[in-house]
């Protein structure tokens, strides 16, 4: 791995790195001392988190009208209890959420047998199974030609599913919106992202989904989730692409913190078993503002 020449240290930050540098160290702080308090369904820890639409009274259920105004992308599955087609679809849709636990997409599911006065709005009761998209609030019309890529191609499974989704709720053609870590997918890209971001945060993974991923991709949301803001003070990616690994000299799988396009040499190294707390006391080594070189009334501790 590439390490940042000495002569360079000089920590002497313009304000604006000093800024967003400390911000991503208060991220960390309150990343450790609030992470409890920031699971999709605290007493669903583990298992899939997608909430139940309806109107009676349970855990981690909601609304659906008052939850598509509150979060800007949600995928709700329509569905009865009854029927193979139902279980087929919900199944594919619950493997789904699994694989995308971590995202900006909030998942949800509505059976419109119990709760037919909070789905007819939306879907015929004689239409389920069927999925909905919805972007600030909206119900995303998808194109006729689209739904049959996902039935012919696809058979509506989760990869399927997750185009849809990009095409249609993405900003580009990576959905890099519906993410809170980048997907770097070739060495230009890497390069370009390094230096779009002061500090850059980039993991390096065998594959999409493996452990090392989802530990990696669970950590990121919780410094989210914990200051409920968009901006953690660094850019955040991840990349499968092995190629790309190659040439940033990185061993899969593997967390480089860079500033200024130039990854920082880390204090120790990764546990061989990752966990979010061991990912985020990693991260949290790679604070490189020291008191004496602080701003003014600023601290450099976490």
């Amino acid at each position: 791995m590439r390490v940042l020449d000495g002569s360079d240290v000089s920590l002497r930050f313009p304000m604006g790195r000093w800024y967003r540098l400390r911000l991503l160290v208060v991220c960390l702080a309150a990343c450790c001392l609030r992470r409890a308090a920031s699971e999709p369904c605290q007493d669903q820890v583990g298992e899939e988190p997608v909430v139940q639409f309806t109107t009676e009274e349970c855990s981690c259920c909601y609304d659906l009208d008052e939850f598509i105004q509150d979060n800007d992308y949600v995928y709700v599955l329509f569905y009865s209890a009854k029927g193979r087609l139902n279980l087929d679809i919900s199944a594919k849709f619950s493997q789904l959420a699994k694989e995308w636990k971590w995202t900006r997409v909030h998942f949800g599911r509505i059976d419109v047998d119990k709760d037919r006065s909070m789905s007819q709005k939306w879907v015929d009761s004689n239409m389920v199974p069927t999925n909905v998209m919805f972007k600030f609030g909206r119900p995303v019309e998808v194109k006729p030609k689209d739904f049959e890529v996902i039935r012919d191609k696809y058979q509506g499974s989760p990869d399927g599913q997750k185009w849809m989704l990009t095409k249609y709720m993405g900003e580009d053609a990576e959905g890099t919106n519906l993410h809170y870590a980048a997907n770097i997918m070739t060495a230009k890209k890497h390069n370009k992202f390094l230096k779009k971001h002061q500090v850059a945060i980039v993991g390096y993974f065998r594959k999409e989904g493996d452990g090392e991923h989802r530990t990696f991709a669970e950590t990121i949301w919780r410094l989210h989730q914990d200051i409920d803001r968009d901006d953690i003070g660094a850019g955040v990616g991840a990349t499968f692409a092995q190629s790309v690994a190659k040439a940033a000299a990185v061993q899969v799988p593997a967390i480089a913190v860079y500033l200024d396009g130039r990854a920082l040499e880390p204090e120790a190294a990764l546990p061989e078993r990752w966990t979010v707390q061991g990912v985020l006391d990693f991260i949290k080594k790679f604070n490189v503002l020291s008191e004496a070189e602080a701003p003014p009334g600023a601290s450099g501790e976490l």
